[in-house]
């Protein structure tokens, strides 16, 4: 919630601090490096700390990154801010990753991570809304003051849990289920190169585009091209993060009881779809079109999840999962960069196009290079034997 309230706030924050269309974009990308820069620790630390405390880390990051931001005078002062929240946003991100990915067997990990999904939704639908509200009310500032808060009660509201996970730790039903370490969950094959590689490019594209179109172009298009207010600005992305929030439950149990695949290289290309609205003239009909559809493909990047932590043992996955989303936070990186450097040049039209070829290809590259497990593979553990 508070990472994604400062979205709509983004043209104003431009206004106030007398930025370009592309010094909008560095804000979100150096968000984006701030994430790259921890993805690799964050994937370490989930497998070796408890959650509890990776995520009492995030949110004081959080505070301290926000309190920042509200009171940046300058566009490099900002910039080291949305850095510091990007951290503080892998960190989260990638401990939940783990926690729920290792929480159940593959038979029922799309729900679990769904349930993940439905959690960092709740945030991203309330967040942009509220930021846009506040903003209009008592600007910017003061919003990005408010998330500021958010940090320190997420902080404080896991330290009760730090304590109890220290005197009774838990081993994963994972583990468990496997025979502990060393017993069959843990003698995993290596994964075909290439189904790593085609399920990297999932992270890459989904946050290619949410970054690039959602987080940047979205919001500027809004303001700019269709004289919308902040807070209406929110109240969209609020709307697409609902739509996301419905996606997920639907993704996750689908990817259950069908298959990773059936249910991952449709939402890659209802995403490319999106994009491909947005790159059609401005009107308010399909700038509302295009964040549903982006929104609702985004949820896919669950799945990949999921079927990452399919092919490897938990032994592996924090530094896997790590990996994962090093190589989405390098699309988070460069997707601001990209579309609003088109954006300037060429209008909406060629930024669209652009991140609806990159969608495209990360799906051909799902449906051609991950295979599905053959019937009856499931490990007692509840993962997937490869041949």
């Amino acid at each position: 919630m508070a990472a994604f309230s400062r979205i709509p706030l983004l043209p104003e924050i431009g206004q106030d601090l007398h930025l370009t269309v592309t010094e909008i974009g560095l804000l979100t990308t150096s968000f984006g490096v701030g994430r790259l820069l921890m993805d690799l620790p964050a994937g370490r630390l989930s497998a070796a700390i408890p959650a509890a405390a990776a995520l009492a880390a995030a949110g004081a990051t959080l505070a301290v990154s926000c309190a920042l931001l509200a009171v940046s005078g300058s566009m490099l002062e900002a910039l080291f801010a949305s850095s510091l929240i990007g951290c503080a946003t892998a960190l989260t991100n990638t401990t939940g990753m783990y926690a729920f990915a290792t929480a159940t067997g593959a038979e029922r990990r799309g729900t679990s991570m769904a349930i993940f999904t439905t959690a960092l939704m709740s945030g991203q639908m309330v967040g942009p809304a509220v930021g846009g509200a506040l903003g209009a009310l008592s600007g910017w500032r003061a919003a990005v003051g408010v998330a500021a808060g958010v940090g320190v009660a997420v902080a404080l509201a896991c330290l009760p849990r730090l304590r109890a996970s220290r005197c009774a730790p838990v081993a994963s039903p994972r583990a468990s289920a496997g025979g502990g370490r060393g017993g069959e969950g843990e003698r995993h094959p290596v994964p075909p190169r290439r189904e790593l590689i085609a399920l990297a490019a999932t992270p890459f594209a989904t946050f290619f585009g949410v970054a690039g179109l959602i987080q940047t172009l979205i919001p500027v298009i809004g303001n700019d091209e269709l004289e919308l207010s902040s807070s209406t600005i929110g109240l969209a992305l609020g709307v697409g993060a609902a739509a996301r929030f419905l996606s997920a439950w639907v993704a996750g149990v689908g990817s259950d009881r069908l298959s990773r695949k059936a249910v991952l290289v449709p939402s890659l290309l209802v995403m490319a779809l999106g994009a491909g609205v947005l790159a059609l003239s401005p009107s308010v009909v399909a700038w509302m079109a295009a964040i549903v559809l982006l929104a609702t493909g985004s949820s896919g990047i669950s799945i990949a999840a999921a079927a990452l932590a399919d092919r490897v043992s938990e032994r592996r996955l924090g530094h896997e999962l790590g990996l994962f989303r090093l190589l989405g936070d390098f699309g988070l990186l460069i997707g601001p960069v990209v579309a609003g450097f088109l954006y300037q040049r060429s209008g909406q039209g060629l930024a669209g196009a652009a991140s609806a070829a990159v969608l495209v290809t990360a799906a051909g590259a799902v449906a051609l290079l991950v295979r599905e497990p053959e019937p009856g593979s499931m490990r007692p553990g509840g993962d997937v034997a490869l041949e």
